[in-house]
């Protein structure tokens, strides 16, 4: 790769993250250009290079920074199918404790809960069939935990429930 494309490559995905964090914290609907341009250091030109537009530029910061964190990536899939059923239990992070430690570590959220529910309210208003890839998301996770866990420990995880349990906690979490 060239060093423009790959400086273009990294500018873009900088705009992406500051717009990622902003929206985490504010209502889409309310953050203009302008705040985008003030916030991110980008200007408009840069944006929309490389974003058709506001709505664009939403869809691309979740297909790109909250679904890779959410669904488990193929790498993670081999690590957890070769582990021990201890290990599996030490490590395994729900969809949403993902998101959670991904907002934590990587943009400083001190209450991330805060955060994905803001970022999930705004996603089911702004991003089509957002819900649908939620539930799909999930549906094919728990298959996997059960295909998994089950296999090495008689272990049946089903999924409303551990919707639930997870949606809850986030809930109560962020009202602290």
């Amino acid at each position: 790769m060239s060093p423009q494309r790959e400086k273009s490559n990294l500018n873009r995905l900088d705009i992406l993250r500051q717009s990622y964090r902003l929206m985490a914290e504010h209502s889409w609907d309310s953050i203009s250009v302008t705040t985008l341009e003030k916030h991110i250091s980008q200007t408009r030109g840069a944006i929309f290079y490389f974003n058709k537009n506001k709505n664009d530029l939403f869809i691309n910061m979740i297909d790109e920074l909250f679904f890779p964190v959410f669904q488990l990536s193929q790498s993670q899939k081999e690590k957890y199918r070769s582990c021990s059923a201890k290990l599996f239990f030490a490590t395994y992070r729900t969809a949403f404790e993902r998101v959670l430690d991904d907002l934590r570590d990587n943009y400083g959220f001190l209450n991330p809960s805060r955060n994905l529910l803001n970022i999930i309210s705004q996603a089911q208003k702004h991003y089509p069939d957002f819900t649908q890839k939620i539930k799909a998301s999930l549906t094919m996770e728990i298959d996997f935990v059960n295909q998994i866990a089950g296999a090495k420990n008689r272990f049946h995880l089903c999924g409303d429930n551990l919707f639930v349990q997870s949606a809850g906690q986030i809930l109560i979490d962020s009202l602290s």
